[in-house]
């Protein structure tokens, strides 16, 4: 009874310490969130299935002030992860429904490992990005706030994941669509400490490119900029390194560092090329009960 009131208290300490952080940090979390939920994605994947379902947390991340910046800042934001029996996940903003999983057996005569093939649907919100974010945005307005539809196939051997990812705004955010292809390896997989690191791409439509990294008439006008129309492609390499160490069964430490090197029409964008930077680096650690 006792154990399970402490239990009980700390839960709701971590959960009102996580909402008062959120209110207070609102417009951080808004600057980072979309970064934010891939990186923690990385990280806690590196759990044991099964250890717990749900997790809260918080701690600190050093990242670009928007997607280009050449300036960074700490921001404080909370993690709140779901998991229920590999079939819906939460992370944050964004949701997975794991609609098909296909099981492969070992081929015979191999020592190699089957592998199981992961296909859904996926919901996630993109806060876009506001002008006041930072003054190398200044006259450049604001990106709003975008509900993106999509779908993601996985495909999981016991230290490999392959996946990609495809969305689309339906809310008239960004307007665009969006696909993300990364690769994980584990490199250690301890009873309490994981290591891994992954690379990856991510590319845009049109659309999605001119809201973020095109320069219209007005925007040129207001900023000095020269106009830009970028087109659809790939905007973007990355890679990373991901580590956790399980402390008990209820807590666990996770910290990340993560790369991101601008390319293509991206790479050509004023807003880029004279105010920001083709080079973005980030790192967050975070400390997270589960249960």
């Amino acid at each position: 009874m006792i154990r399970a009131r402490i239990k009980n208290a700390v839960i709701l300490g971590l959960s009102a310490l996580a909402l008062t952080t959120a209110s207070a940090h609102a417009q951080d979390f808004e600057r980072i969130g979309t970064s934010l939920t891939d990186t923690l994605q990385s990280a806690i994947d590196l759990l044991p299935p099964g250890v717990n379902d749900v997790r809260v947390g918080l701690g600190p991340g050093l990242y670009p002030d928007f997607e280009g910046s050449r300036h960074s800042s700490i921001h404080a934001v909370p993690v709140v992860s779901l998991r229920y029996r590999d079939l819906v996940e939460v992370l944050n903003n964004e949701i997975r429904v794991t609609a098909f999983n296909k099981l492969f057996a070992p081929a015979v005569n191999s020592e190699k490992p089957g592998g199981s093939l992961r296909v859904g649907p996926l919901l996630s919100l993109n806060f876009g990005r506001d002008e006041g974010d930072s003054p190398d945005l200044t006259g450049m307005g604001s990106v709003g706030t975008s509900i993106e539809l999509g779908a993601f196939v996985s495909y999981l051997l016991p230290s490999d994941r392959f996946r990609a990812r495809i969305r689309q705004d339906v809310a008239g955010g960004h307007k665009g669509a969006t696909l993300q292809l990364d690769y994980t390896h584990t490199f250690i997989r301890a009873e309490r400490l994981s290591l891994s690191g992954s690379i990856g791409a991510m590319g845009g439509s049109a659309a999605y490119m001119k809201s973020f990294f095109g320069v219209n008439v007005i925007q040129s006008a207001r900023t000095g900029l020269p106009t830009y129309r970028p087109k659809t492609g790939f905007k973007d390499v990355n890679a990373g390194i991901n580590g956790s160490y399980i402390i008990s069964d209820n807590w666990s430490v996770f910290a990340t560092v993560g790369y991101k090197r601008f390319i293509g029409t991206v790479a050509d964008s004023p807003l880029i090329r004279l105010r920001g930077s083709k080079n973005n680096v980030s790192a967050s650690s975070f400390i997270v009960y589960g249960f």
